[in-house]
């Protein structure tokens, strides 16, 4: 590693990873899949605004040389009435292009959208702790936020360009005629323009990711913990209020610090735009006027040059604005398929056989250390469970516990060594399959606002439910004198913020439900994370009690603080400093007298006390 010295390295600058020509292949690919129409619409939106402009162009000067030289008024009328005609034709036209273009592009961000929250969703879950994954995340949803972003409205502006080069070429010829230099004059104002167009899309571009976080915390705390009702007690009874107004205040700052950053780059582009312009069509109608007045220019031949020159400083600036709206879009597509090419490292192809019943489970010198922490969460930890085994995994708060479970189902993989299910690599299995294989407790759940039977079946909408599975479930979990209390049953609907005549479980209901709910899948494996930390001791004790039947067929890994819990496991492991220190039964352990036995008669004996007390 290089030393530190006193001056800062400057980060490097992010480069989008695909080229824009290769973005324009990846979005017609993918229109001509899923929205052809906004392509033809595309297509044909050039030739109707072609078309229309020429129409605008010539229509003054033509009824002004129809009036100076037709004697007939009818001929007079007759042109005015087609010149009419004709532009009612082509707004009609234009009007049922754009009302095309306008629902075909709100029908391909959805399925842009669609198509990177399936991506997220099965995505390996380890890869949500990196911080460019999170970043690649922000960027690509800012670039499918809406069909006003570059990225969406990139076939239009393509069809924008292609469409303003035209038109430059056919008012170009024309002003060509009064005299080329005016041509240039233009031409140098807008390369002007441009440059400044880029240096500040470049700048916007290189600093997205500071206010795209920014932005983030500012959503949380708007969104989450400001609207979540599981925040406002805490809020109350620890008069948080005054501390997330501070919070907030200096986010909003920080916010308006980058906004008005942006916003000065942009106040500073459009100055200098100013003064171009002031130049460059300054002299351009001065050459106009001149020639007028020298008497080489007729009134007719006037009013086209003017509105020629008018319009064609117009194409120049709407040609540059275009080519940096055009590399805008193809820099968020390129943000888009980036997300993409995250891929984990979990199979997600055919994989190996799984195991018919209960499996063992083995670690062999896995270490793993978070993406962002300072330290290895395991070292080197090596140990094997039968398949059948009854294991429990104690230690202290940090000490990998949850971790370890997570690197056995393929949430996490290991940095160094192997996990084997079975004798096989987790990377063996398929991703899909290897989840099926477990029934996880956790610590942290997602209770959905459906069914109480639909949170512990877990189904999709039209499948049905196992209703003896699900009987048998809510039974050995505990929770069926809960449902039998409520007057839709098991049908009665969850999270009362989304439905009104619903209810909300209480935090031993809840692990009582998140019990049924792994015990539904009917694991091979089941893994219980804390299961007992919010029930009451006769609902812990009935716990204890049905263990054996509640894994009576599966592996099962029993995670708690409570060492009184596990002496009922085949086998404790002991963890301690990323490592595995003890190893054995509860009686084993105690014999030993190490770390575990010192924790277990610390915790007994404040029951010890009591019961002596009580005497």
């Amino acid at each position: 590693m290089a030393r530190e010295t006193g001056k800062r390295k400057k980060e490097p600058k992010r480069k989008p990873k695909y080229g824009f020509f290769s973005c324009v292949g990846y979005i017609y690919s993918y229109l001509w899949k899923y929205e052809r129409s906004l392509a033809w619409a595309a297509f044909l939106t050039v030739p109707v605004s072609l078309l229309f402009s020429a129409l605008s162009l010539y229509a003054p000067s033509v009824v002004i040389q129809a009036l100076e030289t037709r004697e007939v008024f009818s001929q007079i009328v007759l042109i005015i009435g087609g010149l009419v005609l004709a532009d009612l034709i082509l707004q009609s036209a234009n009007m049922l292009i754009n009302t095309v273009i306008g629902n075909a592009e709100h029908l391909i961000v959805s399925r842009l959208k669609y198509d990177w929250v399936c991506y997220l969703r099965n995505r390996d879950a380890y890869l949500e702790y990196f911080k460019e994954v999170h970043e690649a995340d922000s960027r690509a949803q800012e670039a499918i936020r809406s069909n006003h972003t570059a990225g969406v409205h990139f076939p239009m502006d393509n069809a924008s360009m292609l469409t303003t080069i035209l038109k430059f070429v056919l008012f170009g010829t024309v002003v060509s005629f009064l005299n080329p230099w005016i041509l240039l004059i233009l031409a140098v104002g807008c390369a002007v323009n441009y440059l400044m167009s880029k240096w500040e899309r470049d700048a916007n571009y290189k600093t997205r990711d500071k206010r795209n976080l920014v932005y983030k915390k500012l959503n949380y705390l708007a969104y989450n913990v400001s609207q979540d009702l599981k925040y406002g007690k805490d809020v109350r009874l620890y008069n948080l209020r005054d501390y997330l107004f501070l919070l907030a205040k200096k986010l909003l700052g920080e916010s308006k610090i980058e906004q008005e950053k942006v916003e000065r780059r942009s106040f500073l582009t459009a100055l200098v735009s100013f003064l171009v312009v002031l130049v460059r069509d300054g002299a351009a109608y001065y050459i106009l006027i001149v020639k007028a007045l020298a008497g080489e220019v007729d009134a007719a031949s006037f009013v086209l040059y003017f509105s020629a020159i008018t319009s064609l400083s117009g194409f120049m600036a709407s040609i540059l604005n275009s080519v940096g709206r055009l590399q805008e879009g193809a820099l968020q597509i390129s943000d888009y398929r980036e997300v993409f090419d995250y891929r984990g490292r979990l199979n997600a192809g055919k994989g190996a056989p799984l195991p018919e019943g209960a499996f063992s489970i083995e670690f062999r010198g896995v270490s793993f250390k978070y993406p962002q922490g300072e330290k290895k969460i395991l070292d080197n930890v090596s140990f094997r469970i039968a398949a059948g085994e009854k294991i429990a995994v104690v230690g202290l708060n940090g000490a990998g516990k949850t971790t370890l479970t997570k690197l056995m189902c393929g949430l996490l993989v290991p940095d160094e060594g192997e996990v084997l299910l079975n004798g096989r690599s987790v990377f063996e299995y398929n991703k899909d399959e290897l989840y099926s294989l477990f029934g996880l407790v956790p610590q942290k759940f997602a209770i959905l606002p459906v069914s109480i039977a639909r949170n512990i079946a877990l189904n999709g909408e039209g499948e049905a439910v196992d209703e003896t599975r699900l009987a048998r479930c809510i039974e050995t979990a505990g929770l069926s004198e809960k449902i039998s209390s409520l007057p839709k049953g098991k049908e009665t609907p969850l999270v009362r913020q989304i439905n009104p005549e619903g209810v909300d479980l209480s935090g031993g209901e809840t692990q009582k439900l998140l019990l049924a709910r792994a015990l539904y899948r009917n694991p091979k494996c089941l893994i219980l994370d804390e299961p007992t930390a919010a029930l009451d001791p006769l609902a812990e004790d009935r716990m204890y009690r049905q263990y054996n039947e509640i894994t009576a067929h599966a592996t099962s890994v029993f995670i708690s603080h409570r060492l009184a819990s596990t002496c009922f496991c085949d086998r404790i492991l002991f963890m301690e400093g990323a490592q595995i220190t003890e190893e054995g039964s509860h009686k084993e352990l105690m014999t030993k007298g190490g770390k575990y036995k010192e924790l277990f008669d610390i915790q007994s004996k404040y029951y010890q006390e009591g019961a002596t007390s009580n005497a």
